[in-house]
């Protein structure tokens, strides 16, 4: 198998098995308590309502604005909160935002499309369309962790996402 469709492939699984991972967290959540949910913690994200938010809405920004180069408003927290008011709505939020993923994967398959630049933060940088796919199933991992301290934090047990 040629090096160009390996790479393609490997960011592929790694988005699907990111979403998997995302899918045991949202169904573990969803036997939570609503203020359970909502209940806010002094540290990163508050609740896990808000990092789920993070997480997805950061996913569809870089989707939609930093590699398709359309504008992308940022909502302010009461309108996050409203859009993310249950695991239910956080797991319509990211399947749709796992199908704008999707497209974007499939659009910048080939080599060529995957070393294109674009500029991120203030502009001062340039990061390949392969840099950012790779920064942002990254970027979710690592708050998937901190949605298993989340789960500990309010007396439950985490899913395990050693085991996709």
């Amino acid at each position: 198998m040629p090096d160009q469709i390996r790479q393609t492939l490997g960011l592929v699984d790694s988005f699907e098995q990111t979403w998997k991972a995302r899918e045991k967290l949202v169904e573990a959540a969803e036997k939570l308590a609503p203020e359970e949910w909502a209940h806010e913690f002094d540290f990163s994200w508050r609740s896990m309502q808000l990092l789920f938010a993070h997480i997805i809405e950061v996913e569809r920004s870089w989707m939609l604005e930093d590699i398709g180069r359309n504008k992308y408003p940022a909502e302010d927290q009461a309108a996050i909160k409203t859009r993310y008011a249950t695991p239910a709505a956080a797991r319509a939020q990211g399947r749709e935002v796992a199908a704008i993923t999707r497209v974007v994967l499939a659009e910048y398959s080939t080599p060529a499309k995957l070393h294109e630049t674009r500029p991120v933060g203030s502009g001062s940088t340039q990061l390949t369309v392969e840099e950012i796919l790779t920064h942002v199933f990254t970027h979710e991992l690592r708050h998937q962790g901190q949605l298993q301290v989340v789960f500990r934090l309010l007396g439950k047990k985490p899913p395990n996402l050693d085991w996709f």
